[in-house]
């Protein structure tokens, strides 16, 4: 497995493009981490990726709140459920529960590649309209 980035993902914002991307790698490390086992590096995986969720979502939510964009709220809430979810497995993986890896990056793999393509796009028209590209 490995998430490609297509255009389809783009909110047609660099700045967001950018960090989606990075993102992606992330995951990407996870999974290779994960699957080749790589024992020594996942929990450094792990933690990268949920640092890095928290420094993107704080990006989309200063753009939403400097726009007033209309559906800051709700976005906001998915983004606190996802950093649960990611703290739920994190919580596990160190427990000892290894195998839980694979369980997470299934999920944020569809989590990630559905957010980007359906949730993300919704805020790309009020970010262009006050002159962010």
């Amino acid at each position: 497995m490995s998430i490609k980035w297509t255009q389809e993902m783009s909110v047609n914002v660099k700045e967001i493009d950018e960090q989606h991307q990075y993102f992606l790698g992330l995951l990407n490390e996870l999974y290779e981490a994960y699957y080749f086992h790589k024992k020594l590096v996942l929990g450094d995986s792990i933690n990268k990726l949920l640092a890095y969720a928290k420094l993107h979502f704080s990006t989309e939510e200063k753009y939403f709140d400097l726009f007033n964009y209309e559906g800051a709220m709700e976005h906001k809430k998915i983004h606190q459920e996802l950093l649960g979810k990611i703290a739920e497995f994190v919580a596990r993986f160190e427990k000892g529960e290894t195998d839980i890896v694979g369980q997470m990056v299934e999920f944020m793999e569809t989590w990630l590649t559905e957010h980007l393509i359906i949730i993300d796009k919704q805020y790309t028209r009020c970010f262009n309209e006050h002159g962010l590209r």
